[in-house]
């Protein structure tokens, strides 16, 4: 499938099915800590890189055969989804064929001072727009954005489009070490993102292998501190995933674990709650990929992870 890939395990939304309408790595950051890797297209021209048909047809194929298997339908990518030019068009259509899956659009927020996208987004079930630095410096510093990106432009944008719009609209905000988690820019952020009082504020920092090998995520304690910051709103620091159900089959499991790993590395564990199968069916798959290129062990944090190739 072009446009469908998962389910990915998520540590806020589950099983998410992902919608994915950019070619890899087309975005408007080139974020130091984004587990997808370096922005190879650095733009904020909007295209219509498919046809909503198409990506229409791949998830009525997934979804009978698979008609539980996932939590929600996401729209994440190695890139930025509001790129899409016709993604009002294809929101819609998606919520008319499935209004009982919730729609959830992960967004770094760059282009929402553009009336054409806020409107495109309206029908979402939740908008979760990101702001990661509220000052210039430190703007550039953590999200690295297209040279006519300003961040006081970024910022009226998501405030305008938190008046416009009915369904829950989620800030994240994610720290990097010695990045954006010192008091002046964490004071900054705390009162900017008071002023467009969303529904809740989920705080990250980097867990997975990032773009930036010398980037470093905080620890739990330091995201507590962190969150004292925000004391005033409904903030919540994201947790490990947990599996909400199972997806019941594994098969083709050798394509889905490549087109789940391509996009984001996981841990066995992540890749056998979100696909359904068993923690010694994913070692043992993974293993086989490995030694045939297709996939790669990579460490971060501790941890072992599944990724694409290219981060071997």
């Amino acid at each position: 499938m072009k446009s469908i890939f998962g389910p990915v395990p998520s540590r806020r939304l589950g099983r998410s099915l992902g919608i994915d309408v950019i070619p890899a790595k087309t975005c408007s950051f080139d974020c130091i800590y984004c587990e997808s890797g370096p922005t190879t297209c650095l733009s904020v021209t909007r295209k219509n890189f498919i046809d909503c048909s198409e990506v229409l047809e791949e998830l009525g194929a997934f979804t009978r055969k698979n008609p539980n298997g996932a939590d929600c339908f996401t729209f994440s990518s190695a890139g930025e989804p509001t790129l899409y030019d016709p993604m009002g068009e294809l929101i819609s259509a998606i919520k008319k064929a499935y209004p009982q899956i919730p729609l959830i659009v992960l967004t770094n927020g760059s282009l929402l001072w553009k009336p054409e996208v806020r409107q495109g987004l309206l029908k979402a079930d939740r908008v979760v727009p990101s702001i990661d630095a509220v000052t210039a410096a430190v703007f550039h510093k953590i999200n690295r954005p297209h040279p006519s990106l300003e961040i006081g432009r970024i910022i009226e944008g998501i405030r305008a489009f938190r008046k416009e719009y009915k369904g829950q609209l989620h800030i994240e905000a994610l720290f990097a070490r010695g990045i954006n988690d010192g008091p002046e820019e964490l004071s900054a952020m705390a009162a900017v993102i008071a002023s467009i009082a969303p529904d809740r504020v989920e705080l990250n920092t980097v867990v997975r292998p990032p773009a930036h090998e010398g980037t470093r995520g905080l620890t739990g304690e330091e995201m507590t501190r962190v969150a004292g910051f925000f004391s005033s709103l409904h903030v919540e620091i994201i947790g490990t995933f947990q599996s909400q159900g199972q997806t019941g089959t594994d098969r083709d499991l050798e394509q889905r674990i490549v087109e789940t790993v391509e996009r984001r590395p996981c841990t066995v564990a992540e890749l056998a709650a979100s696909l359904g199968v068993s923690v010694a069916r994913v070692e043992q798959e993974s293993e086989r990929l490995g030694k045939q290129g297709k996939v790669s062990r990579v460490s971060f944090g501790g941890k072992s992870y599944i990724s694409g190739p290219e981060h071997a």
